[in-house]
């Protein structure tokens, strides 16, 4: 509206001096429209020859760590910006970057933003759009910069010295008769080297006599593989939204598109990503279930690498699942064995899911279940008292995860046992 206004007020003198023909009016005209010239041209190029560089402390964090950013912007020509503002168009939540900067020419300004990962996830960060004028503030102009690359929040993890439930079957099994990667005890033969193998597992006795590389070949360990089968029904989970600052909330079916941590999808989340890695880091083999936005399924494997296949997949996955929790089950126990324990986790009350159980158990494969409490959580569910009762009768450990419960002790074998004696 002011550039309007400016061009009002030139009409209107080019108009008076028509009419009047004073000398000064057309003078003053003439640098109206010198000076409106002037600054349309410099707020042209107050945008030129900028760029900006940003650069992060990695393209990996966890809910609870800080990502730290270092912008850099230059002014690669020779006139001054006077002001420049920024503004950040990235997804995390609460990364701030918009300012308001100056430049000499030729010259650089750099500031760092440092942010609270409080949701995981995979955001983009940037688009940067950086805004631009004259020294008369009667044009703006603005100019979106490319520089963005993206950032995957981890769910958070908790320590757990322990799960008794399943303590006891771990260490015994039946010898998986399948080929691995890793060195384990179990030696299944000897073979020719292929491109790709450690050398660690050359046969040097075998290459000596042969004259040519043999390497030796491994079966996992008789162990026992964990399979961690996740509920993201969409019908099944709550999400509790603070309305103000007073702490009034109000309970949300996860259908309603609002993002919290406290609500039964994080939970979740934060136990299956516990569970994962307690597992893999005292050396078992760790597989994933899950049906979020699409069917999610990780084999059983070992080492760091497997628990970054599960942490990258549980940082995307969300509520948005249509299948129910028992037909997951269900179309999965074709691939289950003796050899395998089930870990489910669900928020789900209702004891249709729990019916599927007996025919994992006739099959001789290990049952625990984590439930993640929706009535905790404001959601107007029944009570898990009557699936507790039934996964009492089956002997199934059970554990309970209410809101507000620390995970560590949550996923403990006394509570398990307090469940059980409630019933």
């Amino acid at each position: 509206m002011k550039i309007f206004r400016f061009i009002l007020v030139i009409v209107i003198i080019a108009v008076l001096a028509q009419l009047i023909h004073i000398r000064l009016l057309f003078v003053l005209d003439y640098a109206l429209i010198g000076m409106l010239v002037f600054a349309f041209v410099w707020a042209q190029l107050s945008l030129q020859w900028v760029t900006i560089e940003r650069k992060g402390n990695g393209d990996r964090a966890s809910v609870g760590d800080y990502y730290e950013e270092v912008i850099t912007m230059h002014n690669r020509g020779f006139l001054p910006k006077l002001w420049l503002e920024v503004r950040d168009n990235s997804e995390l939540p609460g990364h701030r970057l918009n300012c308001v900067q100056s430049l000499r020419p030729f010259g650089e300004v750099q500031w760092r933003a440092r942010t609270y990962c409080s949701l995981r996830g995979r955001f983009r960060m940037g688009p940067i759009q950086i805004t631009s004028g004259d020294p008369f503030g009667l044009f703006r102009f603005k100019k979106d910069l490319p520089v963005k690359h993206y950032i995957t929040v981890y769910p958070p993890t908790f320590e757990i010295n322990r799960f008794d439930s399943l303590s006891g079957v771990l260490p015994g099994g039946n010898t998986a008769n399948r080929p691995t990667p890793h060195t384990t005890p179990n030696i299944t033969g000897l073979r020719e080297y292929r491109p790709g193998d450690s050398l660690n597992r050359i046969h040097w006795a075998s290459t000596a006599r042969q004259r040519k590389l043999i390497v030796k070949e491994f079966d996992f360990d008789p162990t026992i593989d964990v399979q961690i089968f996740l509920d993201m029904n969409l019908k099944n989970h709550w999400v509790l939204n603070h309305v103000n600052r007073k702490g009034v909330t109000t309970a949300l079916p996860a259908s309603s598109g609002v993002r919290s941590n406290d609500s039964t999808e994080e939970y979740s989340v934060a136990a299956a990503a516990t569970l994962a890695r307690h597992f893999l880091a005292i050396g078992r083999s760790v597989g994933f279930t899950a049906w979020g936005q699409h069917h999610e399924l990780i084999s059983p494997d070992r080492g760091d690498r497997q628990l970054n296949k599960i942490m990258e997949a549980l940082a995307v996955l969300r509520a948005q699942g249509s299948q129910d929790f028992g037909q997951l089950i269900a179309s999965e126990i074709s691939r289950l064995g003796s050899t395998d324990t089930v870990i489910l986790i669900t928020s789900s009350t209702e004891e249709g899911w729990a019916s599927v159980l007996p025919l994992l158990l006739r099959k001789n494969v290990k049952v625990a279940v984590v439930i993640v409490e929706p009535s905790t959580f404001g959601g107007p569910v029944a009570s898990p008292l009557f699936v507790l009762g039934s996964l009492t009768t089956m002997n199934v450990p059970v554990y309970l995860v209410k809101r507000g419960d620390d995970l560590t002790q949550a996923l403990d074998s006394q509570l398990a046992r307090l469940a059980a004696e409630v019933v």
